[in-house]
């Protein structure tokens, strides 16, 4: 594990922890905006109901006073015949007109809309009985005009005076009943910040719960992947270099004894042998050490062809068909070739011997758009061989996983690590009994 991934890591880890702390403002800002919403709705409501509440109250108290303050006019105007009192009298009509109308307007209910109906009637009857008292008493019948005035507007006044306490105490009980609606509303939008807030807090113990144990095992895995490198880079030297003294004294010896055929036969073994300790300490020194990308303009057609060339016999000796469908162009764009070939080779490797009875590989190149990349090359590589289980698939690219008796499970981890290095990416499709396929896919921006 170099500095390099080591910095990836980081990046990761810094990503997700920008991401919860993105959801966690997020969904603040989410419940500041409710909030704000609510309250200002609620107060728009509570306003325009104790406005509508406080007018027709008004209206209420504003008419029982233009009725109380015609009660002793009439009186007035008996004792001192005097017709200033008529004309305030004529002005108290007036006003109780003005607000019996604005009573009716503001009416919410249909209680108040039948008191007033009653007021209307009862001050009507009023009406007629103060007129006729006063004409008895402008026709010198006095005593009849106070008979009146004393007994049959005195309780249609108590009457009309009950009947606008009526009124009033309608509009008390609504403006009672809009101020406990009003606190009901405001209680539920406690409890539902409240309830917001609980979840925004129970997400982000979540979130920093889940985030702080997968840094955790990240960092694990990361110490224990930079000590395994380390150990692998320091084992795989100490192996290199003696591997290429008995090569080298294995070929000197080769040369003297190129005339005994037993003895030749044995060192093509041994040579063998020697060569695959060798891939195997070059897997381990690339985990441990991947070399940088020498990106140079380069055709993946050619580079594919000539990795197809190169194990074509080996396929052939094994009964495994290689069929070719290159429908992409001859296409350079910057990239790895080595690198590319040894991922090619790897994946082609892996298909010929998941058919050790023969079969066939499919390997095919097109030029097409994808989810993430607009403009993209993808190679795959269909066998017809055993397929893999679900959770094989799984740990694929795990390092040190195989299936082989003899593999070191480093060539899918390594394979894969060179693609994210050229910004693809790299995926398998496998079901047993249905064969495996390996797409590979290189973004040409």
């Amino acid at each position: 594990m170099n500095l390099k991934n080591l910095k990836t890591i980081k990046f990761s880890f810094s990503h997700r922890i920008f991401g919860g702390f993105l959801i966690m403002a997020l969904l603040s800002i989410l419940v500041g905006y409710l909030a704000f919403i609510t309250t200002n709705n609620l107060q728009k409501v509570s306003r325009a109901i104790m406005r509508e509440n406080v007018s027709s109250l008004k209206a209420a108290e504003e008419l029982e006073l233009a009725i109380v303050n015609q009660k002793g006019l009439v009186a007035s105007y008996f004792l001192d015949n005097n017709h200033v009192w008529l004309k305030t009298l004529e002005e108290k009509r007036k006003d109780f007109a003005f607000w019996f109308e604005k009573a009716q307007e503001v009416a919410l209910t249909d209680n108040e809309k039948m008191i007033l109906k009653d007021i209307f009637l009862l001050y009507k009857n009023y009406d007629n009985q103060r007129n006729r008292a006063i004409k008895l008493y402008q026709a010198g019948r006095a005593a009849d005009g106070k008979k009146i005035l004393l007994n049959d507007m005195k309780d249609s006044m108590n009457s009309l005076y009950q009947k606008c306490e009526d009124l009033i105490l309608a509009n008390e009980v609504l403006i009672a009943k809009a101020e406990i609606v009003s606190q009901d509303n405001v209680l539920t939008m406690t409890r539902f910040i409240w309830t917001i807030i609980i979840i925004t807090l129970c997400l982000g113990a979540f979130l920093g719960f889940f985030m702080s144990r997968k840094i955790n095992e990240q960092l694990v895995r990361s110490a224990k992947m930079a000590s395994l490198g380390q150990l692998s880079a320091n084992i795989a030297h100490e192996i290199r270099n003696p591997l290429t003294s008995i090569k080298m004294r294995l070929y000197s010896l080769g040369e003297e004894l190129r005339s005994n055929p037993a003895a030749k036969d044995d060192i093509g073994v041994i040579t063998e042998e020697i060569n695959r300790m060798e891939k195997t300490v070059k897997n381990f020194l690339d985990f441990a050490r991947p070399p940088e990308l020498v990106l140079q303009k380069c055709d993946v057609n050619k580079v594919l062809e000539g990795t197809i060339n190169l194990v074509f016999a080996k396929a052939n000796s094994q009964g495994v068909q290689i069929k070719k469908t290159f429908e992409a162009p001859p296409l350079e764009f910057a990239a790895d070739k080595e690198q590319l070939r040894q991922v090619f080779l790897n994946i082609i490797l892996n298909a010929i011997e998941a058919m050790p009875a023969g079969g066939t590989l499919e390997i095919g190149i097109t030029k097409d758009a994808d989810r993430e990349f607009k403009d993209a090359l993808k190679i795959t590589f269909k066998d017809s061989g055993t397929g893999m289980p679900a959770d094989y698939r799984q740990r694929l690219f795990e390092p040190f996983f195989t299936t082989k008796t003899e593999g070191t499970g480093l060539g899918l981890f390594i394979s894969s690590r060179i693609i994210h290095l050229h910004k693809g990416k790299i995926e398998v499709d496998s079901y047993p009994g249905r064969g495996t396929t390996v797409t590979v896919t290189l973004p040409l921006c």
